[in-house]
């Protein structure tokens, strides 16, 4: 989301000051050059959102962010799970943002000014930190929106868990540093 504060070389920088050529901290690269930005509107006075597309807010911690957080809620987010293993063995799952709203301190947030989303384009899939510690996931496929062909053709890096699977991750302690919100827990209980 625009705003959203992301690693460069220099420090942090907002998503929405960097250029194409910008380098941009990574989780399993280090520092990877944009190859591509793509803004897409997520919200304008004249196309009214319904809830489910309302970005979730996430507080200061919820995800080891350092900053209050806006997420999609069809953005990948990248949580530490011993549960579930990724293609390399690690223990990591892609959740969708939908599903951080069983998280204490997370609500929908109806937009009130435009927003768009700003989307770093990298050769190859990536997770990029933001604001302090959180990880979101960047899709390589994003690029060909900006005329950017992907360098190993489609995104295979991460898969996403469905929204459903993975709202019972967090609510039954599969998923490592979250705090539900209480009445999720009695849901799951």
């Amino acid at each position: 989301m625009s705003g959203t504060r992301v690693v460069t070389p220099g420090g942090w920088a907002t998503v929405d000051s960097l250029h194409v050529g910008d380098e941009v901290l990574t989780f399993d690269a280090g520092f990877q050059r944009i190859t591509a930005l793509v803004s897409d509107p997520i919200f304008s006075h004249d196309h009214m959102a319904p809830r489910k597309l309302w970005p979730l807010f996430v507080p200061v911690g919820a995800l080891e962010n350092r900053r209050d957080l806006l997420v999609q809620p069809g953005e990948g987010v990248l949580v530490e799970s011993p549960q579930v293993r990724d293609k390399w063995g690690d223990p990591f799952s892609v959740i969708p943002g939908a599903a951080l709203d069983v998280i204490d301190g997370t609500y929908r947030v109806e937009p009130a000014t435009p927003l768009k989303a700003i989307l770093p384009v990298f050769a190859e899939d990536q997770m990029v930190f933001v604001n302090g510690g959180a990880l979101l996931f960047s899709q390589c496929i994003w690029g060909v929106r900006a005329g950017v062909r992907p360098r190993f053709g489609a995104a295979a890096n991460y898969n996403m868990v469905p929204v459903e699977r993975a709202m019972t991750m967090l609510e039954t302690g599969a998923i490592r540093n979250v705090t539900v919100k209480p009445e999720m827990m009695l849901a799951a209980a």
